[in-house]
């Protein structure tokens, strides 16, 4: 009897020990940087295979830790439970870039888990460096922020100009970055990109609007000026179609402002009347736009044009119909005015101008007024737009990397930070490609010559 018991124990063994040895996984040690869901797409696994295999209950995985790969290479593999069929549990394992069913809430990233994030910007432009040394100082302050709530943090700084380009992308200590601000400019942020195309890493465009055009070519970039196409679109939520009438004023032969705005319109199906015209016209343009709005109880306009000579002339001319005939008039315009030299300042307070902008800084706000007086009294100087730039774009990203680890896209919703001068709301086009900023600040000039923020 003991004899048959010990032959059966030896048989059982060896049909065990055969299984294993049928059996076909890779041994993988988790490096820096690496997450469940960087590891499956090196291996062409699902990461739920791997999360079973190894007995995972969360994606949450530690730097040096050792996993079993399936290997899809491998025809003849058995499965995982030694042939006994019966049915695999399933893991509660979040999708990469899904939301739907995920708590962000109840996400917490690893105790282990200290981000690597790092800054270059060209310190050594010697027409703007000024504005990117206090952009850091802003980032720096941000920081220190984050580490007084608990943020484990290595924080590293690059001059883009010190070195070659090759040898600054490809070296090893910002190849460990979880996160990388900047560069600043659209080339070069597309020199980035081509050598960060195959890892996880998250790259923010934090200055030049015209960075947008690489979204499409890679999946972790964030492009933090928004898009003019995003600038029209914001002025949709306070247009009022069935009580007045909506015109789009632009400059004849105008080809980058007004098919854009004309186009939103048309696709959101309100009725507009559009009205162009040549600046050189001059004062004769007074009387067409007189008759053309007088018979109207309002009249909502937007002059459609970031040429500034023409929207010089254009805000005069309403001006004088509203100021001398009491035409009604509330008008609307772009970013770029802001920067106009020529622009009558009178004429956009009495006519209330609505402009949507990419920053704007309430320095009414707590916030803001805490900010300048600390920034006074660790750099012994006055904030400028762009230290509090460099403020609110390390503050938000760095509030993601700690509330919901490094994969924190799936949760940009819940991310929710107040900003100084910007507001964020991240959206993606495709999976495979990056976020762009669609947030936009609202400002409306008023007749007391004060400026408010709009909701």
């Amino acid at each position: 009897m003991r004899i048959r018991n010990i032959f059966l124990v030896f048989f059982l063994f060896s049909v065990i020990t055969l299984g294993a040895q049928e059996q076909h996984y890779i041994r993988h040690k988790v490096r820096w940087m690496e997450t469940l869901y960087s590891i499956a797409r090196k291996y062409k696994v699902d990461a739920k295979e791997i999360a079973i295999l190894n007995n995972l209950k969360t994606a949450d995985i530690s730097r040096g830790q050792i996993l079993l790969i399936p290997d899809p290479d491998k025809e003849d593999k058995q499965d995982i439970t030694g042939n006994i069929q019966e049915p695999i549990p399933e893991v509660d394992l979040p999708q990469q870039g899904e939301t739907e069913g995920r708590s962000c809430n109840d996400f917490i990233p690893p105790g282990s888990y200290t981000p690597v994030v790092s800054i270059i910007l060209p310190f050594s432009d010697t027409v703007a460096n000024q504005g990117f040394i206090e952009f850091y100082q802003g980032a720096l302050l941000a920081a220190e922020t984050m580490k007084e709530r608990g943020l484990p943090l290595v924080f590293q700084v690059f001059d883009w100009y010190e070195q070659p380009t090759d040898v600054l992308l490809s070296g090893e200590t910002l190849g460990k970055s979880d996160l990388i601000i900047g560069p600043v400019y659209a080339n070069d942020i597309g020199s980035t990109i081509a050598y960060f195309r195959n890892s996880d890493t998250k790259i923010v465009s934090p200055l030049d609007g015209n960075a947008e055009v690489w979204i499409s070519s890679y999946p972790h970039l964030f492009q933090v000026q928004p898009t003019l196409a995003a600038q029209q679109e914001s002025l949709l939520k306070y247009l009022d179609p069935h009580r007045a009438s909506i015109w789009i004023i632009s400059e004849e032969g105008e080809q980058q402002v007004a098919p854009g705005m004309r186009s939103i319109l048309d696709n959101n199906l309100i009725s507009y009347r559009h009205f162009s015209y040549d600046v050189l016209q001059g004062r004769e343009i007074t009387e067409v736009l007189r008759e053309a709005l007088s018979g109207n109880p309002r009249n909502q306009i937007i002059i459609a044009s970031q040429n500034e000579a023409f929207v010089s002339d254009a805000v005069r001319n309403l001006y004088l119909l509203h100021a001398y005939d009491s035409i009604p008039v509330e008008l609307f315009g772009m970013s770029r005015w802001r920067n106009f030299e020529t622009l009558d300042l009178n004429a956009l307070h009495l006519l209330k101008v609505i402009l949507p902008l990419s920053v704007y800084a309430d320095y009414s706000a707590a916030e803001v007024r805490e900010f300048v007086r600390t920034f006074r009294a660790v750099y012994h100087d006055e904030p400028s737009q762009y230290a509090l730039q460099g403020y609110d774009v390390a503050l938000y990203f760095l509030n993601g990397l700690f509330l919901y680890g490094p994969d924190f896209e799936p949760c940009l919703d819940n991310l929710q930070i107040p900003l100084l001068q910007n507001k964020f709301s991240f959206s993606r086009k495709s999976p495979d490609s990056g976020y762009s900023n669609t947030g936009i600040r609202m400002i409306r000039y008023l007749p007391d010559f004060t400026v408010e923020l709009l909701p």
